[in-house]
């Protein structure tokens, strides 16, 4: 066993698990990316120039396009079991990588590529059947790319040029992928979020203005309260109205009246008498 290959291999683990548990996107996104930067570099011999700064570079891109997917919804479900029962997960397969190296016959590569690759597989189980969401998938799909990528160089040794070309287009064409189709869900439950909220009355939608429509004849504008109109010129002001007597108050206005029709009661009858 190499110490520098068993330090990528820790490193390619390591990065696997961080992905999988991490409930923050760009965590995820920074734990695939040193996998992905990791992984092609653990091989004896090492490849050759171009096809290694291929994938290191279809490594970087396929981070880059994730981290920019996931700045409208930058938090992730991650893994329920937590990073600890990740690691240990991780920790046993590569064990059993290990013992199986070499088992069948003799291995064309490193015992440290197929732990690494027992590793990122058993990893990668869990985002695939269990899919919490599109970005949970391609962490599960892209370490599932990666292991196989190391266990073909556990099996049968240093990978030719073109077998690093497939792995990186692979890797970018599943990372844009996934990044579209991350960004339109994120766009669609943010409208769809919106909406509930205008219905509520909570926080109306904003409307988008009619293309060669002013923007003034399709924005609703705040009503203005009318203002008091001004008295006519030559006209008295009308009369308030007397209040109402209340229940503790003496009604004065009819008693004054009951006395008025007894004087005229009175009145009449005197009259009469005459």
């Amino acid at each position: 066993m190499t110490p520098w290959l068993a330090a990528l291999a820790v490193a390619v683990v390591a990065g696997g698990v961080i992905a999988v548990s991490a409930h923050e996107a760009r965590a995820a996104v920074l734990g695939l990316t040193i996998s992905g930067v990791t992984a092609p570099l653990l091989a004896d011999p090492p490849p050759s120039t171009l096809p290694l700064a291929a994938r290191l570079l279809a490594a970087i891109l396929a981070g880059y396009l994730l981290w920019i997917s996931v700045r409208e919804r930058p938090v992730t479900r991650g893994s329920r079991l937590g990073w600890p029962v990740e690691a240990m997960l991780a920790a046993a397969a590569a064990v059993a990588g290990l013992g199986a190296a070499g088992f069948a016959g003799p291995a064309g590569g490193p015992p440290e590529a197929e732990a690494a690759a027992f590793a990122l597989g058993a990893l990668a189980i869990g985002p695939i059947l269990r899919t919490a969401d599109v970005f949970r998938l391609a962490v599960g799909l892209l370490l599932a790319v990666l292991g196989a990528g190391v266990g073909r160089v556990a099996l049968a040794g240093t990978p030719v040029p073109l077998d690093h070309l497939v792995i990186a287009g692979l890797t970018i064409v599943l990372a844009a992928a996934v990044g579209a189709i991350a960004r339109a869900e994120a766009r669609i439950a943010g409208a769809q979020t919106a909406a509930v909220r205008g219905m509520v009355g909570l926080n109306p939608p904003l409307q988008r203005p009619l293309v060669g429509v002013e923007p003034r004849l399709t924005t609703p504008t705040a009503r203005q309260p009318e203002p008091p109109r001004p008295p006519e010129p030559g006209r008295p002001p009308e009369p308030g109205r007397p209040p109402e007597p209340g229940p503790g108050r003496p009604a004065r206005r009819g008693l004054t009246s009951a006395l008025g029709s007894a004087a005229s009661a009175i009145g009449r009858v005197r009259g009469g008498r005459r």
